[in-house]
């Protein structure tokens, strides 16, 4: 019993021990993000100001009285150019002037002083709430004239067949707005998820650094101190399993249609943009991710092919950028992704900004 209580002591002083040194070496580095802070259900909080601090940023995040990271006035703008996606449309990690929607907001001003882009892209949604998110904030804005959709199919991919394409077709503000008043309490492991996010260090170490990077991950599963499964590396699951995923691509690509086709009734052009993973664009990244997974060459680029026929066989416009990601990579020294988390850093936005921008059709 002594033997027991000795080890059960240890381990806590153990773990205390590390949770203190990762406090004193790291600070706020490890601090949680607003995905857990200030999020709703498909927004952040309404006026907002928060300063995000990583290993590879250190930013200002701000959002308007919607819960967006944007400036523009909607309501007084002449032309909007809307931009609906997760992590990768808002621009995690770089400042909100440096994420693609606004960059391609500022090649529109020079065409006309009253217009500009409009993020509304938040991070973990997904296109059930791009859909929600249309419907609740912007249907009713005259001023929207092209909507555009960024996807990242490492979790853009709706894996719950379960959902109604009726109910969505037919989806209304008020509903949204009740579904969001009455949405059921947080499960147990999700307030734990949060708890420990808020206020554990080792936590968001693990979450942050290991599960987001590759190296990482190949180090410690050398040193056996972690088994590696599908999901240790974060914004890639299901993203390579070749055609045992066309069944969800297909599901997704017509709750996309749904939303395409809520757009077109108010006469609006609707684009898709496909956005690549770190892995598919790296060479190096796609070497060590495939020694960790064993994932195989002809899967690299399957999804987002398959993804981009879905749409097409849709009627929908879609634009696939790893073939424009590819060409950066190899011209220029720049990298286009963080090292040490999956997005795009400044650069990268830059490089979907300038095609982006060509593709607008803003009437």
């Amino acid at each position: 019993m002594r033997s027991l209580l000795l080890v059960i002591c240890s381990s806590i002083l153990a773990i205390l021990a590390c949770e203190g040194l990762l406090r004193l070496a790291l600070g706020d580095i490890l601090a949680a993000g607003p995905d857990v802070v200030n999020k709703r259900r498909l927004t952040y909080a309404p006026n907002m100001h928060m300063r995000f601090k990583y290993l590879e940023w250190d930013i200002e995040l701000d959002t308007n009285e919607l819960g967006f990271r944007e400036t523009l006035d909607i309501d007084t703008a002449e032309k909007v150019v809307l931009f609906l996606g997760d992590s990768f449309t808002e621009g995690w990690g770089v400042e909100a002037r440096q994420a693609y929607p606004a960059l391609v907001g500022e090649r529109l001003k020079r065409e006309t002083s009253r217009g500009g882009a409009y993020n509304a892209g938040i991070a973990e949604l997904g296109p059930v709430s791009y859909l929600e998110s249309y419907v609740a904030f912007f249907e009713a804005v005259p001023s929207v004239c092209f909507v555009g959709v960024g996807l990242f199919l490492g979790n853009d991919t709706v894996t719950d067949q379960s959902i109604s394409l009726t109910r969505l077709e037919s989806l209304t503000k008020d509903q949204i707005e009740n579904v969001s008043a009455q949405s059921k309490p947080p499960k147990t492991s999700a307030i734990i998820k949060r708890f420990l996010a808020m206020n554990s260090a080792i936590y968001m170490a693990v979450n942050r650094i290991v599960k987001s990077n590759f190296r990482v991950v190949q180090f410690l599963s050398r040193m056996g101190l972690i088994d590696i499964g599908n999901n240790v590396v974060t914004a890639t699951e299901g993203l390579y399993q070749g055609p045992g995923h066309d069944r969800d691509i297909e599901f997704t690509a017509d709750i996309i249609r749904v939303l395409r086709d809520r757009v077109a009734a108010q006469g609006i052009p609707f684009a898709v943009y496909i956005f690549p993973a770190r892995e598919q664009v790296d060479q190096q990244a796609w070497k060590t991710f495939r020694e960790i997974l064993q994932a195989r060459e002809e899967y690299r680029h399957y999804a987002n092919e398959r993804m981009a026929k879905a749409l097409r066989n849709r009627n929908i416009t879609v634009y696939d950028l790893t073939k424009t990601f590819l060409d950066a990579s190899r011209e220029g020294a720049e990298k286009l992704y963080f090292e040490m988390d999956p997005h795009w850093n400044a650069k990268g936005h830059e490089v979907a900004a300038e095609f982006i921008a060509h593709t607008v059709q803003c009437k």
